[in-house]
């Protein structure tokens, strides 16, 4: 029977070890919160774990990041949210990777605003005791490129609802987005979209299929097709072909010689309101 304990004892012993968060969980636990999502990363002889708490009864989720050292977890990081849903994010490049080739490691979670509809990428920078939000990008996504991974932000330099239109039309877009193409580097991120063109080409190639195919029921989706337009007009840009992308976009509206004097009325006040939006010089056509 002594013996039996004795292992028992031990048993229980060895399970508190492996087991740093087991407190943690039920502090949680008792408060209405249940781990979602867990990732964990180890450097030299700390290692550091990711975990999502859920609420039960709705509400926003709980991020905490701890650095694990000599069998105890510390806290080294938190994101509480009132409504956001949090999720770590699927891809290896932000899953504790060694991104900047510093001795450092990267963690990476989306927090999505249900009402809004809009996600944001975090990007978390570990070395040590030290954990550290460097980044975040609107709608981010990790791409892996021939040079390595960079990140995707699609921004809404327009606003988030970008309303055009004059007496007899109107519209609002959504996804008037630009892409900005984002890399790792001393520490941080650096815009390195004019380093891909081929990316860039291949999205206005993409966005001029989807046009093509919407245009059909311009009525319908009028909105759409004004966001991938502007888009489109941001892809020529970041190849440094800004002009060539306006002549672009002014093609995309292109309405028939016939059309009544009224809609060729709007079609030019509405061209007038979005190349001021843009900023476009008055000396292009």
């Amino acid at each position: 029977m002594i013996l039996v304990l004795a292992l028992l004892t031990a048993s229980f012993a060895a399970a508190e070890k492996i087991s740093p968060f087991a407190a943690i969980d039920s502090a949680w636990l008792a408060k209405g919160f249940t781990a979602r999502e867990r990732a964990s990363g180890s450097s030299g002889d700390l290692s550091a774990s990711a975990v999502v708490y859920t609420p039960s009864a709705g509400g926003g989720d709980r991020l905490e990041v701890y650095v694990v050292a000599h069998d105890k977890a510390y806290l080294g990081f938190t994101h509480p949210s009132a409504a956001e849903r949090l999720e770590l994010d699927p891809s290896p490049a932000g899953r504790f990777a060694d991104m900047f080739r510093d001795g450092s490691l990267t963690l990476a979670y989306r927090a999505t605003r249900p009402s809004l509809g809009a996600t944001e990428l975090n990007v978390l920078r570990w070395k040590r005791f030290k954990i550290e939000r460097v980044a975040v990008f609107p709608e981010g996504r990790f791409l892996r490129l021939e040079s390595g991974p960079v990140v995707a932000a699609r921004e809404l330099p327009l606003g988030r609802y970008l309303s055009m239109g004059c007496e007899d039309f109107g519209t609002i877009s959504r996804t008037a987005f630009r892409t900005v193409l984002h890399a790792p580097r001393g520490g941080g991120f650096v815009d390195a979209s004019a380093e891909h063109p081929e990316y860039f080409k291949s999205e206005i190639s993409r966005k001029e299929k989807a046009m093509a195919r919407l245009k059909g029921e311009l009525e319908k989706n009028a909105g759409e097709y004004l966001g991938l337009a502007i888009s489109t007009y941001y892809d020529y840009a970041a190849l440094g072909r800004a002009r060539e992308g306006w002549t672009r976009l002014r093609e995309f509206f292109t309405i028939p010689a016939l059309a009544p004097a009224s809609v060729k009325t709007c079609m030019t006040s509405m061209e007038k309101d979005l190349r001021g939006k843009l900023g476009v010089p008055a000396g292009w056509p």
